[in-house]
């Protein structure tokens, strides 16, 4: 399958001093896998500006990924939902530390299938 073109959706739900480690391990992780277009969202309740800080060199050591950065509250996960039913991505990874683990697989498990039989990896198991 070619998988230049196409999008892996990425949910990150972990602490802030652990952010870039999984921003790095995720970039690798859809490289390996084949994909060109990361779409990574950061459900976490820090400012926007304050996770893109913590996760600059990471993103400028991937800067041959297309890179979508979106942080959710995690209160308004029901519009990232939606979001990514209307956008089709072809690919999902999960990412979540001991802390969020309990939510992240609540999260996973109330998505829809057509999200579901796209998961590549799914690292809170």
């Amino acid at each position: 399958m070619d998988l230049r073109n196409k999008s892996l959706l990425v949910l990150v739900q972990v602490r802030e001093e652990t952010l870039a480690d999984v921003f790095r391990k995720a970039m690798r992780d859809a490289r390996t896998a084949g994909f060109r277009k990361v779409m990574i969202n950061v459900i976490s309740s820090l400012p926007h500006w304050q996770v893109l800080a913590n996760c600059r060199e990471a993103i400028l050591d991937n800067i041959d990924l297309g890179l979508e950065l979106f942080v959710w509250n995690p209160g308004d996960v029901e519009k990232m939902v939606d979001k990514y039913i209307q956008a089709k991505p072809d690919g999902l990874t999960v990412y979540c530390d001991e802390d969020n683990r309990f939510s992240m697989v609540k999260l996973v498990s109330n998505l829809p299938d057509s999200l579901k039989t796209g998961i590549v990896k799914d690292n809170c198991k």
